[in-house]
């Protein structure tokens, strides 16, 4: 599938901030002397060291920067003469900066959301169908960003388990076995309970009211629901509720495991089905024990739910294994 990003702007990065900061600079009179070093601009436009050098070069050649000495800063102006004196300049630092990127900071934002989910939907589609190298450089060439975004997501994809490194530190994906989810759904069974009988001292009627109300929406409409409502669904309880603990060491513990909770989407897309409404039944269980202050007993339906979401999850993992492979991004490689 096409990224949407790289629709919108097919202009290598560095030409993309050159642009961003001319235009600041024209619509910003006191970033007239501002001297601004490559460590901010880094860490403003999120990226690598090189398209931010490259960017300053451009703006050295067309006359709006000049390089502080030997130092690894610059001073933007309009009139080169106008700032040669160190007394007409303006050290300005990251958090002085970032006013004046804004609309940059937030697309940003935005595109690394997009990146992120993106590439765990394809990932995601791959696990079932065998074992994966990741490319980082190809990754960084289909998403139109430097390597060092692409490592970001990476490294967020693999605190949730979705990925893993080699022993030789390469970035691999899959191969999703029964008994790599029947593990994972083992240890599930034994963390989360504990974590919702800590979580309940500190959740909120209103939020567990829109929580259950959700819920009882998806049952209403069980064979209509689109995969971001079983998603949804899915995050109300084994994340955003689970989070409410206090205990970040076992929070942490639990999102490493939730390679079990994008299986769904997995079997949703080629099987055309959305057989969840046992599962929002159970969730609706423990909603109602939690309502009646029952704590054990919302933890042991916990328990109970990921053990039988356990036994659904290894039979659609058998039935999808007589679907063709999905289409591999050229940023996998099969081992």
């Amino acid at each position: 599938m096409d990224f949407v990003h790289k629709v919108t702007s097919n202009r290598p990065r560095y030409k993309q901030i050159y642009d961003e900061i001319t235009n600041a600079m024209q619509h910003n009179p006191s970033l007239n002397g501002a001297v601004v070093s490559l460590r901010s601009l880094e860490n403003i436009f999120q990226t690598s060291k090189t398209p931010i050098y490259q960017a300053l070069q451009m703006l050295e050649i067309s006359g709006y920067a000049t390089r502080v000495e030997r130092k690894a800063s610059y001073v933007l102006h309009k009139d080169k003469n106008e700032f040669k004196s160190k007394s007409n300049r303006t050290f300005l630092d990251e958090q002085e900066l970032k006013p004046f990127f804004r609309k940059s900071l937030d697309t940003e934002i935005q595109r690394s959301v997009r990146i992120n989910k993106d590439m765990e939907i394809q990932i995601s589609n791959m696990l079932p169908f065998g074992e994966f190298w990741i490319n980082e450089q190809k990754a960084a060439d289909a998403y139109n960003v430097s390597r060092t975004i692409i490592r970001q997501t990476l490294s967020q994809l693999a605190e949730r388990g979705l990925i893993s490194k080699d022993a030789r530190s390469h970035w691999t994906v899959g191969p999703l076995t029964s008994k790599r989810l029947n593990d994972l759904f083992m240890i599930r069974s034994k963390l989360e309970p504990m974590a919702l009988g800590d979580a309940a001292q500190n959740l909120l009627n209103s939020e567990l009211t829109k929580i259950t109300n959700r819920c009882h929406e998806a049952q209403n409409n069980s064979k209509s629901l689109s995969d971001t409502q079983i998603q949804q669904i899915e995050m109300d309880l084994h994340v955003h509720l689970l989070n409410k603990s206090r205990n970040t060491y076992l929070t942490r513990l639990i999102s490493q495991t939730q390679l079990a909770l994008v299986v769904n989407n997995i079997f949703s897309q080629p099987m055309k089905t959305r057989p969840f409404s046992a599962a929002i039944t159970e969730h609706l269980i423990i909603y109602e024990y939690l309502g009646r202050g029952s704590i054990d007993s919302a933890m042991m339906a916990l328990e109970t739910h990921i053990l039988l979401a356990a036994k659904r999850t290894s039979q659609r993992l058998k039935a999808l294994s007589i679907f063709p492979a999905p289409k591999i991004p050229n940023w996998l490689t099969r081992r």
